[in-house]
């Protein structure tokens, strides 16, 4: 299956997920992106490990580089699925708004998953 995303980047209470998902990634951005990344599996980062990639973005975040950890695995979505796209995009919208983008990236596996 290819095309473009099939929500909106800003487009947070969207379904599947509704508000619940938008919720859950603004209260734990790092387990929502542990979870994103465990239903991607072995590709991304800590071999597709949620607890290993949440640990990951924890301590990036804490360095205020998550967008490095975060745009590897959001490439690999775009790879998935064959949205286009490219890395320099991922990195903006990872660095800008990192909650819109997990948001949008688990309603994209969530719905093509």
């Amino acid at each position: 299956m290819s095309g473009d995303w099939s929500t909106g980047f800003c487009s947070w209470c969207a379904e599947p997920g509704g508000a619940a998902t938008c919720l859950y990634t603004w209260c734990c951005p790092c387990c929502a992106y542990g979870s994103e990344v465990e239903k991607l599996g072995p590709g991304v980062i800590c071999g597709g490990n949620c607890y290993g990639a949440c640990l990951c973005y924890y301590i990036s975040y804490m360095f205020g580089v998550c967008c490095l950890v975060h745009m590897g695995a959001r490439g690999r979505i775009r790879e998935k699925y064959g949205i286009p796209g490219s890395g320099c995009t991922d990195c903006l919208l990872t660095m800008c708004c990192p909650l819109c983008a997990i948001c949008q990236e688990t309603r994209e596996i969530t719905k093509r998953g």
